[in-house]
């Protein structure tokens, strides 16, 4: 019997089990385990994925603690867990590292950083917490007062801060902590983002298979803008699509909001109340000003500003030159060098505070290998990774905000590695 694939953000994904988690071609039994991120992590893991290998490893900075605790749950008998799996092939998924691996070392340097600063589990620094809600305090008042008085000039001014408090749903949906208590809602869905959507799409298809066909922005800008280097662009996507991003972008919340509403209904996603905010704030400014000035000239120009302030940024964290290298990702090292050839970075010896005119994306090699870490930490962590790769005699690419924009200007107009084959799991086996 042909077993039928299970759909993530327009990805088919084929779960070999629904009792077991693979994990380094092991597995385990982890139903009775009260995991500290709650089980929505660990449940969505097991059944809407192949493999949890590179989700475990990338999620435990201090991850000789974390198999310990692993150990514990290891299922013994294989006959058991033959009984209960599907498409057992040991050589297609990821084994875990080695202690003298790259990412290994880097994970142990790093979480003996927080251990010195006193912030074992990676999470906000007070001046991020005091900041966030400042954010937060100010973007209610422009949607309030943009409300009340119809001013254009308040709606843009809330569109601007609109993207540093995106910035904060990207940051709080990567914590499970701050995500339970409901921040991630108040910074994503507030602004048309759904955070049940990423928290399935973006921490466990994005982050762990960056760059690959199972990431869920390989073809998410398709066929408009196209990132996928190995394939070949037609005259339209080669000379005009490119050149007229801002245009497309102005229409990027839209296009999110449709897009997670349609894997809602399609049974993709879990139903959250924050879906209603988008569609009750279009509601509640129609009504007041009128389709015209309520909708057009009020919400799509603040969200025009927000999607482009915020999506050229993130278009620019895996659409550099190096990023588009298949031959190069596909012979690295590890997972954790696998994601220096993915992202892209600049801006690096930015402050935390100075890092917010890039909304916090200029470190993105740093998030992308402790995902779990709270952006305040990322200047510090910055310098340990720059370090660690000189020792690893890895390359390490870090450029300006102009070069990499032109970088990815040329991506979009031109395959970069015509015809080559992706190794998805590139690093890891």
């Amino acid at each position: 019997m042909t077993q039928q694939p299970v759909w993530s953000s327009g990805v088919a994904f084929y779960p070999p089990s629904t009792k077991y988690w693979r994990i380094g071609n092991e597995w385990y039994d982890l139903s009775t385990f009260e995991h500290p991120g709650g089980n929505q992590i660990l449940r969505l893991a097991r059944d809407r994925f192949e493999d949890c290998t590179f989700v475990f490893e990338a999620h435990h900075h201090n991850y000789i603690h974390a198999r310990n605790i692993l150990k514990k749950y290891k299922v013994t008998s294989e006959d058991e867990a033959d009984k209960t799996v599907t498409g057992n092939n040991s050589n297609k998924y990821p084994r875990l590292l080695g202690h003298g691996a790259f990412y290994s070392v880097i994970r142990r340097r790093v979480a003996d950083h927080l251990k010195q600063v006193n912030c074992k589990d990676g999470g906000p620094t007070k001046e991020c917490l005091v900041l966030f809600w400042v954010v937060f305090v100010l973007w209610c008042t422009g949607e309030s007062v943009s409300y009340l008085t119809g001013s254009i000039v308040v709606s843009l001014f809330t569109g601007l801060v609109g993207t540093w408090l995106g910035a904060f749903g990207h940051n709080w949906v990567h914590q499970p902590k701050y995500k339970r208590r409901g921040w991630a809602l108040l910074s994503l869905d507030t602004l048309g983002f759904s955070s049940e959507g990423w928290y399935r799409e973006h921490l466990l298809q994005h982050h762990m298979y960056t760059n690959t066909p199972w990431d869920n922005h390989f073809k998410g800008t398709d066929p408009i803008l196209v990132t996928d280097p190995t394939v070949e662009r037609h005259w339209l996507q080669h000379s005009v699509l490119p050149y007229v991003h801002p245009i497309i972008l102005s229409f990027g919340t839209y296009g999110n909001y449709i897009a997670h509403t349609t894997f809602l209904l399609q049974g993709q996603e879990e139903f959250s109340v924050g879906k209603l905010f988008f569609l009750l704030e279009h509601l509640l400014f129609w009504h007041r000003w009128g389709f015209l000035h309520g909708v057009v000239g009020l919400l799509f120009l603040k969200h025009a500003l927000l999607g482009n302030y915020y999506f050229t940024c993130a278009l620019m964290n895996h659409n550099a030159k190096h990023t588009m290298d298949v031959k190069a990702r596909n012979a690295s090292k590890d997972w954790g060098h696998a994601q220096l050839q993915s992202s892209a970075d600049w801006g690096a010896d930015l402050t935390f505070l100075q890092a917010g005119l890039y909304v916090w994306l200029n470190f993105h090699t740093v998030h992308h290998l402790f995902p779990r870490i709270d952006f305040s930490h990322h200047p510090a962590v910055q310098q340990i990774l720059v370090e660690t790769c000189a020792e690893f005699n890895i390359d390490y690419t870090i450029g300006t905000a102009s070069s990499i924009y032109k970088e990815v200007m040329y991506s979009f107009s031109a395959p970069q590695s015509l015809m080559q084959e992706i190794t998805v799991c590139a690093g890891g086996i």
